[in-house]
């Protein structure tokens, strides 16, 4: 066994959700308090929660560790779980604010599907407050607002985002 080391790590992963679990306004998880901290703001909740990931969460995760953040916590414009016509609620305007409130950087990543731009404008609009703060992740193309979950952005390049 002198040929062998032993690694262990600790994520600490909080899932927040309406009290009917119909909603979920953020998957934040922490594995080093010390490094800096990003929000990833897309379009859709996924069922994930603090146990259980998804393809894309288990994604934004690895892509956070691999560019040096020590924490992620994803948010979306919608917070309706598996609902056919995409809804919010107010209290997920607020978790979102308060998620890029304490976010070092907040990366954009609704994919380029023109669905609900709408929507994704006026989330820009609302933290026009946080410009300094906003970032992309841009595809193989050159491409911004890249989803996770687009084979062309597996490996972030993440950018300032120009608004």
């Amino acid at each position: 066994m002198n040929n062998t080391v032993e690694r262990t790590s600790e994520i600490k992963t909080t899932a927040v959700f309406s009290k009917d679990s119909k909603h979920r306004y953020c998957l934040k998880m922490e594995w080093d308090n010390k490094k800096k901290s990003c929000a990833i703001l897309m379009t859709y909740p996924s069922t994930a929660d603090e146990f259980i990931l998804d393809q894309t969460t288990m994604l934004v995760r690895n892509g956070a560790i691999k560019n040096g953040f020590g924490s992620v916590s994803i948010i979306n414009i919608f917070s309706q779980l598996n609902s056919e016509v995409p809804k919010c609620d107010r209290v997920n305007s607020s978790v979102v604010l308060q998620e890029c409130s304490e976010a070092d950087i907040i990366l954009v990543a609704f994919g380029r599907n023109t669905a609900h731009q709408e929507h994704k404008d006026s989330m820009l609009e609302m933290l026009s407050d946080y410009k300094d703060k906003l970032y992309t992740i841009i595809d193989k193309n050159g491409s911004p607002f890249s989803h996770p979950l687009s084979p062309k952005a597996r490996e972030w390049k993440i950018e300032k985002l120009k608004i």
